[in-house]
Parts: C-alpha cells; structure tokens; sequence
C-alpha cells in the first residue's frame, strides 16, 4: 500500500474547504441577487426565503468555513506547523 505524505493530505483538505467556502459564498450571493429581485417584483415571502437562505449560505461560507476552518490551517501551513 502507498503511504501518502502527511503535507500531501494536509494541502488536499485545506483546498477542499477553501473550494467549499468560495462555492457556498457564491451560492449565498447568488441567493441573495435572487431574493431581492423576486422581492422587488412584488413576491415578498419568495424574495424573503432567498434572502434567508443567501444570508445562511454566506455566514457559512465566510465565517463557518472560511474564518474558523481555512484561516486556522493557512496560518499552520505558513508557520510550518
């Protein structure tokens, strides 16, 4: 069996979370665009459950991933931890 190094497998999760944080952002952007349209188009409870759902997807993406799971492990890989 290959023995995969422990920098290597470090590298792989810290781009896996960075993707997700940047993917859930742009789903919450997305969502956000969404609701305000649909709520200035006259369909509030629509427009209201967007901007909730767009307001969620971003403090995911940026807070949940992004400030407390990718800032943490840059700051390891830098200090070369």
């Amino acid at each position: 069996m290959v023995e995969i190094p422990a920098a290597a497998v470090e590298l792989a999760e810290l781009l896996a979370v960075v993707v997700g944080a940047g993917a859930a952002s742009a789903i919450g952007i997305v969502l956000e665009q969404f609701g305000l349209s649909a709520a200035s188009a006259g369909d509030f409870v629509l427009g209201a459950w967007a901007v909730g759902m767009g307001l969620l997807a971003l403090y995911i993406g940026v807070v949940g991933l992004g400030y407390e799971q990718a800032l943490p492990r840059i700051q390891q890989l830098v200090a070369g931890e």
